[in-house]
């Protein structure tokens, strides 16, 4: 069930580099939160409307009433979310989001690029939680960018870093151990989310390993719901476009066209 609600900031602090995470009391959304689902938050305060159109962010977390979301500063919204303080209110919609990871699988395999690792992190505590196994992949152009390490450490998960620069973890990019993790990991399935040309080149290994490839996309949104078509991929089975919003967000990696 969708709802429109206020929510109190519990946290709202810098992490590293561009990103904050920021903790909203939102009881109503946390109980029906699934992975790969987001919410629209209003950047700024009541009666207040420039910028007008709220941003949408991944649910990354749920911890008892309250959901856990990242955010990089980009512009003047995700700018004005920085500024406000603990105990203000913000309005926000959700859960959002129709099509989701698939949980049928008997392993995973996680692939995660910069802040598009929190649209992974609900579902590897999902995964835990039903006795599946999953290798979880984690980069980013420097340790900077790698801003869920700390949740990793707390939720005790055991993850593979990658940095461009080598300032963490593996030097070189996410994708360079991909094939041989797969060839380790047979029956598995990926599920993807993070820059598109990353998503691209692990399509491109899931398709020439022929492994089942989810992709998690993250686009601007205006409305969150599927009535501004603001938000469209191409769907190459169809010859059509279809919402990231409403028909996704996570669509499998041979139906879209990024």
């Amino acid at each position: 069930m969708i709802v429109d609600t206020k929510a109190k900031i519990v946290e709202n602090r810098f992490i590293s580099g561009k990103t904050w995470i920021m903790k909203l009391e939102a009881p109503q959304i946390t109980k029906n939160s699934k992975p790969a689902q987001f919410v629209m938050i209003k950047p700024t305060l009541e009666n207040y409307y420039d910028p007008l159109l709220r941003r949408a962010f991944a649910v990354a977390d749920v911890e008892d009433e309250n959901i856990v979301v990242y955010y990089d500063i980009h512009g003047r919204g995700t700018y004005y979310l920085s500024t406000l303080k603990t105990g203000d209110s913000v309005d926000v919609l959700g859960p959002l989001g129709n099509n989701l990871f698939p949980e049928n699988y008997d392993k995973y395999i996680i692939v995660g690029g910069g802040i598009g690792f929190a649209g992974l992190s609900l579902l590897m505590k999902r995964l835990r939680e039903k006795g599946k196994g999953f290798v979880s992949l984690y980069g980013a152009r420097s340790k900077d960018e790698l801003s869920m390490i700390d949740w990793i450490k707390e939720n005790n998960f055991d993850v593979i870093f990658y940095t461009d620069d080598g300032s963490f973890g593996k030097r070189g990019l996410i994708t360079q151990d991909l094939e041989s993790l797969i060839r380790e990991n047979l029956n598995s399935a990926l599920a993807v989310c993070g820059p598109t040309p990353m998503m691209r080149a692990v399509s491109k290994i899931a398709k020439s390993l022929n492994i089942p490839c989810y992709l998690s996309l993250e686009t601007k949104m205006a409305c969150g719901i599927g009535i501004c078509i603001g938000c469209v991929v191409k769907d190459v089975q169809s010859d059509n476009y279809v919402r990231v919003c409403y028909e996704g967000p996570v669509f499998e990696a041979s139906q879209i066209e990024l």
